[in-house]
């Protein structure tokens, strides 16, 4: 298991926290985080490539090609409320444990190299139906930040134990193993499509807790386009089962008339 980190520019920053946005339930972390980045205009500084990534390469719609990879960027804070940001936005995660393992570490080495003291880790809670108003559950790993994260609407569970599988999840277990702090954000989603509505409802958390503002009028419309998305899905597929006999046909106008 190889990493290599190709660093085109070494930014100054102070007192940064770090931002993951990784692929995982309905990308929700992915689409909150890259949003976020390109808002404030973020500069990229290195990308990471491994092998224990999916041995493949993504064809873009121009037809070049692009590695799987994490990029990281770095955003500095405009005033004294608001932290200077390293973001971590990849295309895939590991396909074995050990890699993801591995990601995480060298995610925190990097980390750790900048004095990040702060983590943001943004995820998915996949519920298995579709979600009107996603609720953003939380994860933390210091009992301090759970009122002020109550305070914005954030769910904490106490009745049951969870589990955040991937890099969300590691680099808040690793990364307290090394002194760093972390909260995760999760928004509810279906977890069957892409889910910027979802994301939208954690960017609006993460925004309030990085003191940051953000139009998030974008990602208002692509949740639009992806709920007409998933209704013709679900179009499509009623009709396919109703084609295999599978599910009844919905009765006409004319035939509601004579019923009961």
């Amino acid at each position: 298991m190889n990493f290599d980190l190709r660093v085109t520019q070494k930014p100054e920053v102070r007192n940064p926290v770090l931002v993951e946005g990784l692929p995982g339930i309905g990308h929700v972390g992915r689409i909150a985080a890259k949003h976020l980045c390109t808002e404030l205009r973020a500069k990229k500084f290195a990308s990471l490539y491994s092998d224990s990534l999916p041995p493949q390469i993504l064809i873009k719609r121009s037809g070049m090609i692009l590695n799987m990879k994490s990029d990281f960027y770095y955003w500095k804070a405009s005033n004294e409320k608001q932290r200077d940001i390293i973001f971590v936005i990849g295309n895939t995660q590991s396909t074995t444990t050990e890699g993801q393992y591995g990601l995480a570490e060298k995610i925190l080495d990097v980390a750790a190299e900048y004095r990040v003291k702060m983590l943001y880790t943004l995820g998915g809670l996949g519920v298995g139906r579709l979600v009107e108003k996603p609720r953003v559950f939380g994860a933390v790993t210091h009992k301090k930040f759970i009122p002020e994260l109550e305070k914005l609407g954030v769910v904490i569970r106490r009745d049951s134990t969870g589990q955040i599988i991937g890099v969300s999840g590691l680099l808040l277990g690793l990364g307290k193993l090394r002194g760093m702090e972390g909260i995760c954000l999760m928004g509810e989603t279906s977890g069957y499509y892409l889910d910027p509505n979802s994301a939208r409802a954690v960017l609006g958390v993460l925004s309030k807790l990085l003191n940051v503002e953000v139009d998030l009028s974008k990602l208002a419309k692509r949740a639009k386009d992806a709920e007409k998305k998933v209704a013709e899905a679900q179009k499509t597929e009623r009709k396919m089962m109703e084609d295999l006999g599978v599910i009844q046909r919905e009765p006409s106008e004319d035939q509601m008339r004579y019923i009961g």
